[in-house]
């Protein structure tokens, strides 16, 4: 039997339903990975996030430390989508009842993150909700990132028919899909698996942004996609202008095994299943056509080429399997 993200208790459309709402009552369209502002010739870039029902079963494992990095890289990949370096954070933890050791846990998690990214955590929210969760033990955590942006040559305006789709590889299913997750597994099978389900989101600052930052690179990542909630068919059209489409070629970059175990667990077909996890690949950039064989070379084996754009039709979808 087919098990989807809505027999878990997550509803998609629902979701999108309430970013509509936001756009309309803040008039700011919601089409990227980072909010930016421009105040007194700086440029600022803003991330909130958390690590979803994940962190159930990273309490229920005793690995509370990667709640609190997973909570930063989620934020900071989805900064580095907009070009931004990650300078200062706030975090917010809840508990029912405040748990001294595993608070101090998650903050390790979080802290050691920050210091990969060179940020650092400026302030935040600690607060005891006692009847809120379902048990006195339940934690939720979050961030929210800023960062600065400087020139980048980003600019998904310039992605044309052509251009190449290159995947970077993820640790696992980061920090997303695990409703669904928790749905097909038992404790058993989640314990058996742990070290791929439950690996830390992987952060892809230090590889990024030398290629950002470099005057003989600057400009060939034309847009950056971080793969997260409804994997590619969500993230992929947010890196894209309305003219393009994503062509993904499956069996071009290879799936991790957990994934095929959820697949089957789930008896998703591949589409399906790349609208829920990430499938294996954290990261897309579209690269220049012209562009693509240097980065290729400078790269070497790190990514794979998973797909290409091509010129979107009237009523096509934004991104599709070949």
């Amino acid at each position: 039997m087919k098990v989807g993200y809505g027999a878990s208790g997550v509803h998609l459309s629902s979701a999108h339903a309430l970013l509509k709402d936001i756009a309309r009552q803040t008039k700011q369209p919601i089409s990227h990975f980072a909010s930016v502002v421009s105040f007194d010739g700086f440029r600022l870039a803003f991330s909130a996030d958390g690590v979803g029902t994940k962190v159930e079963l990273l309490r229920a494992s005793g690995l509370n430390w990667i709640s609190g990095w997973d909570a930063v890289a989620m934020n900071a990949n989805d900064l580095l989508c907009v070009g931004a370096r990650p300078m200062w954070c706030l975090d917010y933890y809840a508990q029912g009842r405040l748990n001294r050791r595993v608070f101090g846990q998650v903050l390790h998690g979080l802290n050691k993150a920050l210091d990969v990214l060179g940020a650092r955590l400026v302030g935040g929210e600690t607060a005891e909700l006692p009847g809120l969760f379902h048990r006195p033990e339940v934690y939720d955590v979050a961030c929210f990132l800023t960062g600065t942006i400087a020139d980048h040559g980003l600019n998904p305006r310039k992605i044309r028919p052509g251009d190449v789709l290159v995947g970077w590889p993820s640790a696992g299913p980061h920090a997303n899909g695990f409703s669904l997750i928790r749905k097909i597994l038992t404790g058993s099978e989640v314990r058996a698996r742990a070290k791929e389900l439950l690996a830390p989101t992987r952060l892809y600052e230090r590889e990024i942004r030398p290629l950002l930052a470099d005057q003989k690179t600057k400009g060939m990542i034309r847009s950056l996609a971080h793969i997260t909630g409804g994997g590619f068919i969500e993230k992929l059209p947010r890196a894209m202008n309305e003219n393009c489409r994503a062509v993904l070629r499956w069996g071009s970059w290879p799936v991790p095994s957990v994934f095929g175990y959820l697949q089957k667990k789930s008896n998703l077909n591949h589409q399906e299943a790349c609208g829920v996890w990430n499938m294996g690949i954290g990261l897309v950039a579209v690269i220049g056509q012209e562009s693509w064989p240097k980065l290729a070379r400078r790269l070497g084996d790190q990514v794979v080429p998973i797909g290409e754009i091509t010129r979107r039709e009237a009523r096509q979808e934004s991104v599709c399997f070949a």
